[in-house]
Parts: structure tokens; sequence; C-alpha cells
């Protein structure tokens, strides 16, 4: 038997572009999103595992070397069906184990500044009291106080705020600068420390800047001048718009600012109040807090116990809805699966959350509301990988969601020596050690759940379902009453057509996995540099239908773990029964699971949108 890394890579390395090739040199085409169901039971699964070893023995063997001995660090890994974590890491330096303030070992508790995931977080509570259905709207319905702003006597372009809608401040789109006060080189003692004196006195006798910031800065270095709340709207209503709403993605913390305010509008209390019942009691979290914890206890990560030199205690006053939270490895795995199984909002929020919202200029690299999307290619189809990184002070942080899988990631670290190089490292290594056993798990499961022939005698009809080095179940058999659909109804007798299903979330009912069918005919590769139209599955999926309801689409009846025992044929109202060991059989008959265990009985099937 190969060792199961050797077949990690074979997946892996099988393909180098969003297609698969055939014998003959064509390609076929995948759709977007998940190819297979999500895999379930990583804790047990034994290619999940060898790779999480094999990231282990990574570690453990650069423990010793720059920058992992001079940052302490915490990483874990989650799925949405698991309660616990499915493996996690930690490492303390010598600056936090003699500390002699807060924790001197970290574990899954140890509590880390978590700084731009906040973002993330804001957004969650907007979702999750009011949904999507209002970001669409101008900001200044809930932020009146920013129509103020006017570009009158100034010799530089402000925002247009009737045109910036909730949306676009989400998604990176409103055009405002990044930040107020922060790098702001009119301030003497701040960023300009950092600066040669021939560059500040360049600065300082170039006349009076437009406006001087008043707060918003670090002042000698790490003490954080915070704005006030009443000052800090007026004071960013009037700050040079960068480019015209919607134009292209800019980063910007004075966007969740911003959203701080309008969330506290829509809710009727104080941003931090929302925080607390709607995020942290909901989820049972214990160490994450919108705002500097209030008593520094035993789980703090302070290097050298030095509150102010690593900015744990810096308070950012409106800048909190962007940066200001902490959080543990433990809470940010409550937090991941309650996205991912949509515990606090509907399925369609968060599938609509989980999508690109503009791309920035990189054909692997997108944006979102509030996440920094990465692309990933992954045995022939695209897997979207949904993070948002975090900086202040010595803190990094990097919080990830792969809805394709269920599953996720994070890594909180504080360094003073080595600041932010393991956090520009560490996510390469665990994106592709478990996409790569992912995806591999994942087909292993499909083909021991799914894959095989479904059968009524009684009524002549089959279908029969394989895995090939495609994404999607393969179908080479799908025949009603003798009749051949694939060659009469999808096919030619002249051509073979390509057949394969794919989840749908349509079904989920307990029990119940629905897929919908995508046949074509494989491709040509495009050549010489050819875009136009390659690869065009999605214009036709549901293309034949019998009374409204595609041919394709069907309903698996499964076990507990996974395992199908029968499919309903739902255009053709026909259940077949899957042809397996005769042990499976009479476990399957002992469940009530098979034919007549996926009739319509339920109604909707569990539908929903």
């Amino acid at each position: 038997m190969r060792p199961l890394l050797a077949l990690i890579l074979t997946v892996l390395l099988g393909s180098t572009t969003a297609a698969v090739l055939t014998k003959d040199g064509k390609q076929i085409c995948p759709l977007q999103g998940q190819q297979f169901p999500v895999p379930t039971n990583l804790s047990q699964d034994s290619i999940f595992n060898e790779a999480l070893q094999s990231l282990e023995a990574t570690l453990h063997a650069n423990i010793s070397q720059t920058p992992y001995n001079e940052t302490t660090f915490s990483i874990g890994v989650f799925s949405a069906n698991d309660e616990d974590l499915l493996w996690e890491f930690h490492h303390a330096d010598e600056l936090v184990k003699n500390s002699s303030l807060g924790a001197n070992d970290v574990d899954a508790d140890s509590v880390y500044r978590v700084a731009s995931i906040s973002k993330i977080l804001t957004i969650y509570l907007w979702l999750i009291h009011d949904g999507d259905r209002r970001l669409n709207d101008p900001i200044i319905e809930y932020v009146p106080e920013l129509a103020t702003g006017d570009a009158k006597g100034r010799d530089y372009a402000v925002p247009d705020w009737s045109e910036i809608t909730v949306g676009d401040l989400m998604m990176y789109l409103a055009g405002i600068g990044r930040d107020y006060g922060l790098n702001d080189v009119a301030i003497k003692n701040s960023v300009t420390e950092y600066l040669s004196a021939d560059t500040v006195q360049m600065f300082m006798s170039s006349g009076p800047p437009k406006e001087k910031p008043v707060c918003g800065y670090f002042k000698n270095g790490y003490d954080y001048i915070a704005c006030k709340e009443d000052n800090y709207i007026q004071a960013v209503a009037n700050l040079a718009a960068v480019f015209a709403p919607g134009y292209t993605p800019m980063y910007s913390n004075a966007n969740w600012a911003i959203l701080g305010y309008a969330l506290e509008k829509l809710a009727g209390e104080e941003v931090e109040a929302v925080f607390n019942s709607s995020l942290v009691e909901a989820l049972g979290l214990t160490g994450t807090s919108y705002t500097t914890p209030k008593i520094v206890t035993k789980h703090a990560v302070i290097p050298n116990g030095n509150v102010s030199s690593s900015s744990w205690d810096d308070e950012l006053g409106p800048l909190a809805a962007a940066a200001g939270a902490y959080s543990t490895t433990n809470d940010l795995a409550k937090i991941g699966r309650a996205i991912l199984n949509s515990t606090l909002t509907s399925k369609a929020v968060t599938r609509r959350w989980f999508s690109t919202s503009t791309f920035v200029d990189s054909l692997d690299q997108a944006a979102g509301r509030g996440w920094e999307i990465f692309r990933r290619e992954v045995n022939g189809h695209t897997v979207d990988v949904y993070t948002k990184a975090g900086n202040w002070g010595s803190y990094t942080s990097v919080f990830a969601l792969i809805p394709s899988y269920n599953i996720g990631f994070s890594i909180l670290s504080t360094s003073s020596s080595a600041h932010g190089k393991l956090t520009a490292s560490l996510p390469n290594l665990l994106i592709t050690t478990l996409l790569t056993a992912l995806e591999a798990s994942t087909r292993s499961q499909a083909t021991h759940n799914f894959a095989g022939t479904y059968t009524d005698p009684t009524a002549n009809s089959t279908l029969t379902l394989t895995l090939d080095t495609s994404p999607g179940l393969k179908v080479t058999a799908y025949t009603s009453a003798g009749v051949d659909l694939l060659s009469t109804v999808f096919g030619r007798p002249d051509y073979v057509v390509d057949f394969r299903i794919v989840p749908n979330q349509l079904y989920d009912r307990r029990g119940s996995v629905g897929f919908t069918g995508i046949y074509a005919l494989p491709e040509d590769v495009p050549k010489n540099g050819d875009f136009y139209w390659p690869c065009q599955n999605w214009l036709d999926i549901d293309d034949y239908t019998f009374g409204n309801v595609p041919l394709g689409q069907m309903v698996f009846e499964v076990d507990a773990s996974g395992r199908a025992c029968g499919v309903r044929l739902v255009a053709l109202g026909m259940e077949l029964e899957r042809v397996q060991l005769p042990f499976l059989t009479e476990y399957c008959e002992a469940q009530g699971i098979g034919l007549g265990g996926v009739s319509a009985a339920s109604g909707s099937d569990g539908m929903r949108t």
C-alpha cells in the first residue's frame, strides 16, 4: 500500500488547471462549490490525521529556528461537525515563559489580541441582527453625521457619502481613507519617529497641513491616542477620498469604525452590548471580548508582562469595531462552527456571505464582505479560502474558513522581535497540507458512501455512480424502464456525454443528501491563451426537465454515518435501492432506509433557501 501522504500529493499534483484532462486530452470543467459532500468524522480519518502528523512534525522540526523560537503562538483546526478541535499546536517563547503578568504557557484558552479579525465579528453581528437585506442602504441613513462632510473651501475631494452604501463599507469598496491619523506625518513624535530627520524637516517646512489629526495615532512609539466617539465621525466625514465609491477594493479601518456606529443605530444599543449578547452569550464564549479585558488573568498572553509595549491595553475607541477584539483558539473555533453551520443566521445569508464581492488585480485573490479570499486549485477544481488577518502592536493573527470542506483554522500569535513573520508563512503550510488531505479524505468518503449501483429490478431501472480523477460523482449508467437516458436524452448515439452529480444543498432533512446533475461534452483545451467561453457547463445545468423538475436532481437517503442506502430520482418519482454487501443491506433494512425511505412523504424534503 502506498503511504497516505503519497496519495495526498497525487491528489494535489494531478492537475495544474481548473479542469481535469481526459485520456484523449479533453478537459472536464467543474462547477464552483462543493464537488462532493463535505467530509465527516475527520478526527478518525486516517488520511487527514496523517497529514496533521506531518504538519506537527514540521513545526517541531522548526521550533528552535527563527521566527518560531521568537514567537508565542496557538494554532487550532476545527470542523463544523466536531465539537472539539481537530488539532491544536501551541508554543510559548521566552518572553511569555518569563512574563511577570498573565500567562507563562499557552493553550486553546489563552487570550490574544486578534486585531482585524474584529472586522469579521462586526459584520457577523450585523448579519445576526438583521441579515443582509439592508446592505444597499446608503450609510448616511444610519450615520447622518457623515453628510456634514463638505468639499467647499477644500482643494481635495471628500467622499460622496450619499453614494456609499453599508455594503460598500463591508466590501472594501467605499473609497475612503484607510485610517484617520494613524500614519499622518503632520504629527510630531508619531510615525515621524521612523523617518529621517531630513524627511521630517521637509514636511514641517512645507507649510501648514490641510488638517492636522487630533487622534487615532501612536505617540512616542506605542502610546495609542484613541479618538472620542463624538469627534471621530466629524473628522472622518472630511477625510480625503481616495477613490470613487464602488471603483476598486481598498483596505480601510475607517470603514469598520463607521459600521460600528451604523450597527448601534440599527440595534438601538452600543456595539459592545450587541457583541456580548449576540455572540459571547449566544455561543458560550469564555475568553472573547469586544475591547481590552477588564482583568488580566492567567490566560492573558502579554510578552514580557508589558501591557504598553505589546499594545495589550490599547483602547481603540471607535476603531474597536475594526480591531479591538480579544479571543482564544477555542472561542474562534466556536465562532467558525457557528458561521459554517448557520447557527445564528439563515443558511441563505451564510451562503451569500461566502461569496466574492470584487476581485483584486490577481486571478487567485479576491475580496468579500470583510473576507480576504484566496483561491487554490485542487484536483481540477477551485477552492476558495475565506480569511481575515489581524495586526496590532505585537499581536498578529489569521482566521480562515473553507466552506468547500466545512473546516477552518486560526493562528494567534505575539512577538516582540519577529513581528508578523510567523503568520506570514504558517497559513501557506496549513492551507497546502489541509487542502490536499481534505480532498483525499472527501473523495475516499464519497466512494464509500455513494459510489456503486442503485436499482429497482421490477422497473428495469438502474443508476451507477463512480469516481474518477475529475470532480463530482460520475454517472456511468442511468436507465429508466430499460431506456438509456445517457444516450437518448443527455447525449446522442454518436457521442458520449460526461454526466456528473454534485451536492446542491437543497435537501437538508436529516438523513437526506441532495445532488444536481451536470452534463456536457468534454471540451478542447483552449489554445494560445484563448479565454472566451471555455468551461460552459454552468450554462445548461437543468436544461432537461420532466414536469419542471431537472432530470439530474437526485436525493440520497443516508444512515447516521453518511452512507447511502437508496436514491430517489426526483423528476421521475422513482426510488432505487443501493446494491451493496449483504451486511449493509441488512443494516439499511433495519434502519428503515432504502426503497420507501426516500419518498416525498416529508413534503418538501427539508428543502430550504
